[in-house]
């Protein structure tokens, strides 16, 4: 019995728990041993998991990352070209003390671009960053104030370089900075390529036979136990305040991601530590959708429009990083339309994919992207709304409101004519035919009088048949019809 009690606690507690709200499980932090670390998504800039990533540590080698991303800028501007041929001068050699890597590079040697690219990212050569930096910028010194320009414009405030070869003093930086800096090589195929290369063979030059490179990445060495086959890029180091140290980058799937390792105790554990950061993003991250490109976001009217209302997208879709058991939880749209802050209406014709203003997607209260927003179809103009609109807004205008006043005190005046003119007009016909009926009348009074016979024929014993026109009066019977006395025997007997 007491069996069949628990049971059925649990089973009641279970059913509680099903019809709470489900949580996400929270991801458990990577376990490294570096002092520093950090891990950014590389297409958002997202930090993922970051540990002490504030800390400053000497730049060391790792100033070289920014060295080639001066460079390819300089490249992607047109200000030189990968095909460019350098001539080194003696200031190739600029403080480079024993021990510095260097590709050996000697004062009037000729180098391409390109290859002097390759011999910084695969053997931290000084010397050839001496030559690019001097070719790039005219001077060391010009370089560095480019070098430290562009961290300031990427926002990396701890971040400061004194030369341009990693040779210490190098300057100062952090692991948040590094993967800021890394993040902006991965856009660069200019200098992805020759981070990502194994090795790679520098043509002869005027001085030297073809020289091969090896990159000291072990996680792009296919014969190293560290080898990651995702990986490609950008560099390890040892740095005098900082240990043994990581910038690497890897992508797999849709994910591209940026880790930085600083502080390590040795060199195996940077390319072990780097490893553990990439596997503990692509085995618990994925990207979600938060905003679609084809999908409409909402409807707004549109004057004058058929149809009368057109549906609104983003311009960009939005997706970012979470972990695969996160619920998205409440995302928020906030939309700023164009027309809106202009204080006007939208109004028809409209175009498809015309933009009409920005949607800024917050989730769970925090900023995850903007995007521009767009219409969804194009939208013809209403001939009959638009009829209307322009007679409203006529209307509304004092100037033709008076004029139409005037029209209407026109239009009355005229009917008010019109109307006196109908009633005079009944009036004279009225007139016209009372005075037709007079004459009339008179006529035949003139006429009855003109027929009147004289009393002194009004006889009774004369015949009916006489003629009695007043003139003569004679037996009608005595003449045939055809020979009626002429009128000059007719008497007058008026």
């Amino acid at each position: 019995m007491k069996k069949f009690k628990l049971l059925s606690l649990l089973l009641i507690i279970s059913l509680f728990a099903c019809l709470l709200p489900v949580q996400a499980l929270a991801v458990a932090d990577p376990a490294v041993a570096a002092d520093s670390a950090i891990v950014m998504d590389t297409d958002t800039g997202n930090v993922l998991f970051e540990k002490n990533s504030g800390r400053t540590v000497s730049a060391g080698t790792l100033a070289t990352l920014m060295t080639t991303l001066v460079v390819g800028d300089a490249v992607e501007d047109n200000s030189i070209t990968v095909e460019d041929t350098v001539t080194a001068s003696n200031s190739v050699q600029y403080n480079l003390a024993e021990g510095v890597s260097s590709a050996g590079i000697q004062p009037g040697e000729t180098m391409t671009v390109n290859d002097l690219l390759y011999c910084v990212a695969l053997a931290s050569a000084a010397d050839a960053c001496n030559a690019l930096a001097e070719y790039v910028s005219g001077s060391a010194d010009a370089f560095v104030q480019a070098m430290n320009a562009k961290a300031q414009a990427l926002g990396c405030s701890g971040t400061s370089f004194l030369n341009a070869n990693g040779v210490d003093p190098a300057g100062q930086t952090n692991a948040r900075d590094l993967a800021v800096i890394a993040r902006a090589l991965a856009e660069s195929t200019v200098i992805c390529t020759p981070f990502s290369s194994v090795s790679y063979t520098v043509s002869g030059t005027n001085m030297t036979e073809p020289r091969t490179l090896t990159n000291s990445n072990a996680l792009l060495d296919s014969d190293s136990p560290y080898y990651y086959s995702y990986a490609y890029g950008f560099r390890n180091a040892a740095l005098t305040d900082g240990g043994y140290s990581m910038v690497a980058a890897a992508t797999y799937d849709d994910l591209d991601i940026v880790a930085v390792v600083l502080g390590c105790p040795d060199s195996d554990t940077r390319f072990s530590d780097a490893r553990t950061l990439l596997d503990w993003v692509f085995t618990n991250f994925s990207y979600r959708q938060i905003l679609s490109s084809t999908e409409n976001l909402t409807t707004v009217p549109v004057e004058m429009g058929d149809p009368s209302s057109v549906g609104v997208r983003g311009e960009d879709a939005i997706r970012i990083i979470l972990p695969n058991d996160q619920d998205l939880g409440q995302v928020d749209y906030r939309i700023s339309y164009l027309h809106e802050r202009e204080n006007a209406p939208l109004q028809a014709p409209l175009e498809a994919a015309q933009y009409l203003g920005d949607v800024t997607v917050v989730m769970d209260g925090v900023e995850r992207g903007t995007s521009r927003l767009v219409t969804a179809s194009a939208v013809d103009i209403s001939r009959l709304q638009y009829l209307r609109t322009q007679l409203q807004a006529m209307a509304q205008n004092e100037s033709v409101r008076q004029l139409i006043t005037i029209l209407f005190i026109i239009l009355g005046v005229y009917l008010l004519l019109v109307i006196f003119y109908f009633f005079q007009r009944v009036l004279h016909l009225h007139s016209l035919r009372r005075a037709r009926k007079d004459r009339a009348i008179a006529q035949a009074k003139q006429e009855i009088q003109w027929l009147d016979i004289p009393e002194e024929l009004d006889e009774p014993d004369q015949p009916i048949g006489y003629f009695q026109s007043g003139r003569h009066a004679q037996g009608y019977e005595d003449y045939p019809q055809d020979q009626y006395p002429p009128e000059d025997d007719y008497g007058d007997y008026q």
